[in-house]
């Protein structure tokens, strides 16, 4: 035999297809392919030729088999280009300049969906279009790759361009292919830049994509902070180095040298795959004109495609100082002021040099040509100045978001010296920003700029500078009036006692019930006399804007089961049933089922909901004990030889090698990430001085005497069997057998809940 046939059986295409790319991403990944085309190629392009369409068929038309289709009408392939298009596992696109990186995602998008796809291309010098069809079924049954070239006459209405044809479905691409859903997605899956800078317009079913903006302050505002003026928008172009790389394996090679001469790399010895790259960070920090506890962080994208969405790592000191800090002060470091308002640094980073996870929803981070660009952004020092001086940094954190973080921290007093909102009585507001986000993000024309914002955050310098001076009191005293007696004095607060601000709520069932949104801004409040109400709802003016009191004093948090939400959502309920004043129809208890299900959907007893939430509870605890460098063990753990085997042929899926020392490589938790979810329920009982005292859990255990300890074991475990019993026992059952465990399932529930509430987070 003169050579081996390594040619892949065409139940490769079918395997990939068993990759768990969800509907939108499948979709994605074929859209990518004509930005890049876009992209490459823009000067040449007319506008009409920078449009993507896409065709997702409903339910019933995927069951008639019409074609979901994807369609440009750019500048078309040639033959070569679409054989190497189609071809799994090859790629010709310089890692510089294109989403579609690894060349797999074509055959991974299209095989998850469907038996057959037809791809059809013409360039404007073809007199006909050429295509080729991929079969599955047929292409098994014949073993091989090869597929004939086929032919059709151009449209009328198309000189050149790209059309991609899936049909033949497979069962689970009627629930893969939503298209609401699937605009949703693209909505947030590319920067607005790229969309803006070369005119590219993406159609689902002829709605257009409108990629995600933020609701950020104008580029000329600013802040005093010492002496810098530190504006609230901040853009970052910047050449961090020029590094040799790899575009065989992917691989940094460190300083470049001339490439020229076809040098070999050390990792793969490839031979002329070395280039030169530019590292280029380009994009924008900046202050959100509102706060928010989630919706703050950096989206981080590769030519336009964002990897990582409000990306929160740059809030972290990563350095070995931080991570070992004992009082926890770096995880993070933002926001730590205010907490209770949340944060409003925002930003997007296009970085074109990362590698992105074959799914496109992360990239690799470990190398150190990114830690430079984390280093360029967050500085190299602790973000709070009085922990940069206690580590030994003399100087100020100069680093885009070290100035945002000095300059916008202190969200506690309002005004334009800080762009906080401010309330009547001069504290400062951080709901009504966020109401008015919704406006900004539902394309409320008064909304859009900054201008009402900013007269907002005026007023309350006007509130802050006004003078209690009276020229016909200059002493302040109690005036008399001319019968002699005293003026009355102001009215005393309704609600008087320690109120503190807990979080803004909106419920909106209009479409439902066609009555308008309510907007909820609920307080804790501790009454200084006793108070027979639990829960106080105070009208704003508005019909559908209220003040809630939360009274902490009131037996009810102590005595009820559920907690103070389900009481609002009565409350809720019973103010829409008056308004619409049809208590046949709209009944009290309807109207909480609704809210109920839109709002705490959770807290109800529907059983996927409570496994997947078991599920993730699991993978929380997994996640935390195999991220950054693992946990070393005190001991080497008790694994079954079917655990053994388990870890050595999935790290040797995942790691391409085997591993070279078991027994050392089993004393770091990382060795869990090879291991089924269930594992961690033994681990748990195994290394409790691993798991527990603010390791993993915030719940004692170490420091209590053996008896106590006896005790906390036994608890921890029963909470621990409760999520298993979900996991494993629950989520086979069928309706009937649910309905009788319906008390197990109320009790077993709150032992996720306790142990969700008691993660380290």
């Amino acid at each position: 035999m003169e050579q081996f046939d390594l040619t892949p059986s065409p139940a490769l295409l079918d395997l990939l297809g068993k990759i768990p790319f969800k509907g939108w991403q499948c979709v994605a990944e074929l859209v990518d392919n004509s930005i890049d085309a876009v992209i490459n190629h823009s000067s040449k392009l007319k506008d009409y030729q920078k449009v993507i369409s896409v065709y997702i068929p409903t339910k019933g038309r995927i069951i008639e088999n019409q074609p979901l289709i994807v369609e440009d009408w750019g500048i078309g392939m040639t033959e070569e280009q679409l054989e190497n298009a189609v071809r799994a596992g090859f790629s010709s696109k310089n890692t510089n300049s294109n989403l579609g990186l690894f060349g797999m995602g074509f055959n991974v998008a299209t095989s998850r969906l469907a038996n057959t796809v037809q791809v059809w291309t013409a360039t404007e010098e073809m007199e006909r279009e050429i295509g080729v069809c991929i079969d599955l079924r047929e292409m098994k049954k014949t073993g091989s790759f090869h597929r004939p070239k086929i032919e059709r006459e151009k449209r009328a209405d198309k000189i050149s361009g790209t059309r991609i044809e899936i049909y033949d479905y497979k069962p689970e691409a009627t629930n893969l292919l939503q298209s609401k859903q699937i605009s949703r997605e693209l909505n947030k899956a590319y920067a607005e830049k790229i969309f803006n800078e070369y005119g590219i317009k993406v159609l689902i079913n002829k709605e257009e994509v409108k990629p995600f903006k933020f609701c950020v302050w104008d580029k000329k505002r600013s802040v005093k902070h010492k002496y810098d003026d530190v504006p609230s928008y901040i853009e970052i172009d910047q050449h961090l180095c020029d590094e040799m790389f790899c575009e065989n394996c992917f691989s940094w090679l460190g300083e470049t040298v001339d490439t020229t001469l076809n040098i070999e790399c050390p990792h793969c010895h490839t031979i002329g795959k070395v280039v030169k790259k530019e590292i280029y960070i380009l994009g924008w920090v900046g202050i959100q004109r509102y706060s928010d506890l989630e919706h703050y962080g950096i989206d981080i994208s590769r030519n336009g495609r964002i990897l990582s969405k409000l990306d929160k790592s740059f809030f972290y000191w990563e350095d070995e100082r931080g991570k070992n800090d004992p009082q926890g002060r770096f995880s993070p470091e933002y926001p730590r002021d205010t907490t209770y308002a949340g944060g409003r640094i925002v930003g997007q980073l296009d970085a074109n040099f990362v590698i992105p996870k074959y799914t496109k929803d992360d990239f690799e981070r470990e190398d150190r040509v990114w830690k430079k660009v984390v280093d360029f952004i967050r500085g190299e020092m602790p973000l709070q100045p009085e922990l940069a001086s206690s580590f030994g940094f003399k100087q100020p954190n100069r680093s885009p978001i070290g100035r945002l973080f000095n300059a916008y921290r202190k969200m506690n007093v309002a005004g334009s010296k800080t762009l906080v909102f401010s309330k009547e009585d001069g504290s400062c507001d951080h709901v009504t920003p966020r109401n008015w986000a919704n406006k900004f993000y539902e394309g409320d024309v008064d909304y859009q700029d900054d201008t009402k914002w900013w007269e907002a955050v005026t007023k309350a310098d006007l509130k802050d500078t006004q003078s209690t001076f009276n020229p016909l009191n200059p002493t302040g005293k109690a005036t008399s009036t001319k019968s002699g007696t005293s003026r009355p004095a102001p009215a005393p607060e309704k609600y008087q006692g320690k109120k503190l601000f807990k979080k803004a709520l909106r419920y909106d069932i209009e479409k439902l019930i066609g009555e308008k949104p309510i907007d909820l801004t609920l307080i804790d409040y501790y009454p200084e006399n006793d108070l027979s109400i639990p829960i106080i709802f105070e009208s704003q003016g508005a019909m559908w804007k209220f003040n809630v009191y939360l009274n902490n004093s009131h037996p009810m948090f102590r005595d009820f089961a559920d907690g103070y939400e389900d009481l609002i959502f009565m409350e809720v309920a019973s103010k829409y049933a008056q308004a619409k004043n049809n208590f046949d129809e709209w009944t009290v208890t309807r109207i909480y089922y609704e809210l109920k299900s839109r709002y705490a959907l959770e807290t109800m007893l529907n059983v996927p909901n409570l496994v997947a939430k078991a599920s993730k509870l699991l993978r929380d605890i997994q996640n935390k004990l195999v991220s950054g460098e693992g946990i070393l063990l005190p001991r080497k753990p008790n694994l079954h030889s079917a655990d053994e085997a388990a870890i050595k042929k999935k790290y040797l899926d995942l790691e391409r090698k085997s591993i070279s020392d078991f027994n050392a490589f089993v004393m770091n938790t990382k060795y869990m990430k090879y291991l089924d979810l269930n594992y961690i329920f033994r681990f748990v009982e195994e290394f409790p001085d691993v798991i527990y005292d603010g390791k993993i859990f915030n719940l004692p255990y170490v420091e209590l005497d053996d008896e106590s300890k006896q005790h906390q074991s036994k608890k921890y475990t029963g909470y621990f069997s409760d999520v298993r019993w979900f996991m494993n026992d629950l989520s086979k059952e069928g309706d009937e057998a649910v309905k009788k465990q319906k008390q197990q399932i109320i009790r077993n529930r709150y032992s996720i809940e306790i142990l969700d509430g008691s993660i380290n987070r």
